[in-house]
């Protein structure tokens, strides 16, 4: 089910609402919360959502031995337990297919007759969110910053709760289960429900609006780079920057919108992030709940910077390696990742950020990082190397047409409005936690946030999935 369809707006979500707030007693509104999660994840495949039960099953379970065993050996064992289980179970449905694809290759390569099995597994959606969630909640309790949850219903609602199981934000159970459990004591809180229609109605209108009128103008011309002009590739990785970025932060922003109607704040996923001066304060800003998890749970463990230059730059290259990994099962994603962990590894050598900044070096390392952050999102839009290596060729070596001639007048009138508007609000604009700061509801805002509502709903009816769902 998508936060962008007519079943969620004006069916699903009111229905829960109504009775989250007027009709369930308060005993059983995380039950509601519960059983109203696993129907919206359910909505999309079933067969899939005995998956998050067992993972949820698994990790309470294994949370409780662990703060009970009186041996540290007991306790790392169930810990790699749970950890065995979650990477496990992303490894089979996200990498299986991948791996067999690779060994196929070898294997033609080689002239040796290919696997033909388990071929083509379905990836269950948000396993990769929802799997990082509950992990998290062991490793804290193995770490002694956490204790374990004596109520399962609680545990599994945060684990499973709708607005962010899909694609985040990323939140630790520490940050959410004493709120939900505070959300169902009260009743209906004026100012949360005021600034959860903000989020929301912002976040629809980043998708509706810009993220997908950008989408239906350069998918065309990335399916057919072939044939695409020097302008054309280069609309394309332009436009496919302010896409995912409006995209992934409007459905952060709907989650965050959706998660304080029901009484609870999420964490802060974007902040301005081609706004940035460097590679490494861009990743302090995207995607900011996965660079914490993997800060917390991968960076620091490995040693951080605790031990040497040499072994730092080797921590921040592996931290980014697996955080490319981590997007799907493709060399381009892998690459991906290698690109910006050597730029961190760069910029960590360089020391950067202790450079003087007059207003001239700011401009140059602004705009490098920009084009850096452009051709990045280049090679990881890319199916496959093959497409990678011929759109970053129409970039930068001008062979063939250089005007468009793949863009309808009507396609390349909506894409420029967007393109317009969309660099117009990521360099000019305040974010939506910066708004939220000086909001205040009244018949003037709330007139204004109608209009905008009104505007993005005319553009719905759709099917439009999120990008992050493929990850």
């Amino acid at each position: 089910m998508l936060f962008n369809s007519f079943e969620f707006l004006f069916i699903f979500f009111p229905i829960l609402f109504i009775l989250f707030y007027f009709v369930v007693p308060t005993k059983y509104k995380m039950v509601l919360l519960l059983l109203g999660s696993y129907i919206f994840y359910g909505y999309w495949n079933y067969n899939f959502l005995p998956l998050v039960i067992f993972s949820s099953f698994c990790d309470y379970y294994l949370g409780k031995k662990i703060y009970e065993s009186n041996s540290i050996k007991k306790e790392k064992l169930y810990l790699l337990l749970s950890i065995f289980i979650n990477l496990g179970t992303l490894a089979f449905f996200k990498y299986f297919n991948f791996a067999i694809e690779n060994v196929n290759f070898l294997l033609r390569y080689f002239d040796h007759q290919q696997l033909n099995y388990f071929q083509n597994i379905i990836l269950p959606v948000g396993i990769s969110f929802y799997t990082f969630q509950s992990m998290s909640y062991t490793i804290d309790v193995y770490r002694n910053h956490s204790k374990p949850y004596k109520n399962f219903i609680s545990f599994a609602t945060y684990v499973a709760l709708f607005p962010q199981l899909i694609a985040g934000p990323i939140v630790r159970h520490s940050d959410l289960v004493d709120q939900l459990e505070e959300s169902v004591q009260k009743v209906l809180d004026s100012r949360k429900i005021a600034l959860g229609i903000l989020y929301f109605t912002i976040g629809l209108s980043k998708k509706l609006l810009i993220a997908d009128r950008i989408a239906s103008a350069i998918n065309p011309i990335i399916g057919m780079m072939d044939i695409a002009s020097t302008v054309e590739a280069w609309a394309c990785a332009l436009g496919y920057t302010l896409q995912l970025y409006f995209d992934f932060s409007g459905y952060s922003d709907m989650a965050i919108g959706l998660g304080l109607l029901l009484g609870v704040s999420f964490p802060q996923n974007f902040n301005s992030p081609y706004k940035s001066f460097s590679i490494t304060e861009f990743w302090q800003r995207w995607h900011m709940t996965l660079g914490s998890w993997l800060r917390d749970y991968l960076y620091i463990p490995l040693g951080g910077n605790r031990k040497g230059k040499f072994r730092t730059f080797i921590n921040l290259f592996t931290t980014l390696f697996l955080g490319g990994l981590w997007h799907g099962a493709a060399w381009t994603f892998i690459l991906w990742g290698c690109f910006h962990g050597v730029w961190l590894v760069i910029e960590r050598f360089l020391h950067t950020d202790k450079l003087n900044k007059n207003k001239i070096f700011s401009s140059l390392q602004y705009i490098l990082t920009f084009f850096l952050i452009v051709i990045g999102w280049v090679i990881f839009r890319s199916e496959n190397i093959d497409l990678m290596s011929l759109w970053l060729k129409k970039m930068f070596i001008f062979e063939g047409p250089i005007k468009p001639t793949n863009f309808t007048a009507s396609t390349r009138d909506r894409f420029a409005a967007a393109m317009i508007i969309g660099l117009y609000i990521v360099w000019g604009c305040k974010n939506t936690f910066e708004i939220e700061k000086k909001f205040t509801p009244s018949k003037k805002n709330a007139l204004l946030l109608g209009i905008l509502l009104f505007i993005s709903l005319l553009f719905m009816g759709e099917n439009s999935p999120f990008l992050y769902f493929q990850f």
